[in-house]
């Protein structure tokens, strides 16, 4: 708990100072070396999660098809393409209640750094979900899709539904997100039908403050009701 307090004072008594002016522009150097990404960095990701998990899953690109496809994108800081904090034990919820159903698909071509976090998300990581319906559509035209994200991952989300062809819409059978910086931002025409999103009390996050405490890093715990909203649609 020590941690996330001190991160906690740490980030708000340099909230003032720490983020470029607005502008049109965005001072990448000032982001990267402020308090904030030091935080992120040194604290707030390190050492969570299952290092022996896997972190990686390309299961649509390796041509598999199955009734639900599940495209994860990870958070800012996590390795692989799904991470370990909420991509595998999410997997593992839906594979339970869908059992033999599900394959996963993770985010490339996403840094996952806290310059796309603090600047609202990465673009090409959103350009590759988008295009990861696109495949799941033309790969495995019976399939469903899942979109899910957390944290920079639900940035990503937010975003790649903007890239996403409106003739795909009713392939997107469900939207979970996890620690939403978003949160309450709707989707475009029937994408926002099947959206679910959890927020913890006491993540600001949730609230587009760049402020990692401890409530932000359990959505752990939300996994089977999340699982259980994705079963009910798929």
């Amino acid at each position: 708990m020590k941690l996330f307090i001190t991160l906690a004072l740490l980030v708000s008594s340099t909230l003032t100072t720490a983020l470029p002016a607005p502008s049109n522009t965005v001072d990448s150097d000032a982001i990267v070396n402020s308090p904030i990404h030091q935080a992120y960095i040194k604290g707030a990701f390190s050492n969570i999660g299952g290092s022996s998990r896997n972190d990686t899953r390309n299961d649509l690109i390796d041509g598999k098809c199955n009734d639900v496809i599940v495209i994860f994108a990870r958070g800012a800081t996590e390795p692989g393409n799904i991470g370990t904090i909420l991509g595998p034990p999410f997997f593992d919820a839906i594979e339970k209640v869908e059992p033999g159903r599900i394959i996963a698909q993770g985010v490339n071509d996403y840094p996952a750094d806290i310059y796309g976090f603090l600047t609202g998300g990465s673009m090409t990581g959103a350009q590759y979900m988008a295009s990861m319906v696109s495949l799941a559509a033309s790969q495995c035209p019976e399939s469903k899709v899942v979109l899910s994200g957390y944290s920079e991952g639900a940035q990503v989300t937010h975003l790649a539904a903007g890239y996403i062809p409106e003739d795909l819409y009713s392939n997107v059978s469900a939207i979970v997100l996890f620690g939403d910086p978003d949160n309450g931002d709707a989707f475009p025409g029937s994408l926002n039908d099947n959206v679910k999103a959890f927020c913890n009390d006491g993540d600001l996050i949730c609230h587009g403050l760049p402020i990692v405490l401890e409530a932000h890093l359990h959505y752990d715990h939300d996994v089977g009701k999340a699982a259980a909203f994705v079963a009910a649609r798929v």
